[in-house]
């Protein structure tokens, strides 16, 4: 069985706190889920964005007031970085032109395969499509290496669209330096 499940915290050298849909108990109703084993995978959020798998056993559950599954810590764990390239937090004004249709939006993050931009308004492009990227460092991409939607995900206010560079750029100096100076700035905000 397979379900998604929300990080909470976790008790040092103890248990992991996850919260469990309810729909994991409903199905699981005749079944015992204490000392189960389970395995979990998860995507953390770090500059490389680790993916992170182990298995162990449950705890307990509790189901009020909310789901909850408490997972003893693993003795060891696997992880592995998902992406090639360091991200870099940013805060800073971009739009995106598909086809002469423009949103206006932010860039939040940027390494040197691709960037991360949010915007309010729903992206009428899909994952592939090629898109243009006017932003404080486009200077920085070349006219020849096209960017292409790599993922659209929608959240709570608006969507991120998640953009892919043809060719990685190269780390230069400058382009080094411009952002570790946006993104001190994005993180003082």
């Amino acid at each position: 069985y397979i379900y998604a499940a929300t990080y909470l915290g976790l008790k040092e050298n103890a248990y992991i706190i996850l919260d469990i849909p309810a729909r994991l108990l409903e199905e699981q109703a005749l079944r015992k889920l204490t000392n189960v084993d389970v395995v979990i995978r998860g995507v953390s959020d770090t500059d490389l964005g680790h993916v992170i798998a182990f298995k162990s056993s449950v705890l307990m559950n509790l189901v009020r007031p909310s789901p909850l599954l408490f997972v003893r810590i693993p003795a060891t764990f696997a992880t592995k970085p998902v992406r090639e390239h360091e991200r870099y937090k940013l805060q800073l004004d971009c739009a995106i032109d598909h086809t002469g249709n423009k949103y206006d939006g932010s860039l939040v993050d940027f390494s040197l395969s691709g960037c991360g931009i949010s915007t309010l308004v729903e992206p009428e492009f899909e994952i592939g499509e090629r898109i243009t990227i006017e932003s404080p460092l486009s200077g920085y991409i070349d006219e020849e290496n096209h960017c292409s939607v790599a993922n659209i995900k929608k959240l709570p206010k608006g969507w991120i669209i998640g953009v892919k560079f043809e060719v990685p750029l190269d780390m230069s100096e400058e382009l080094k330096n411009e952002l570790l100076e946006h993104s001190f700035s994005a993180s003082t905000i």
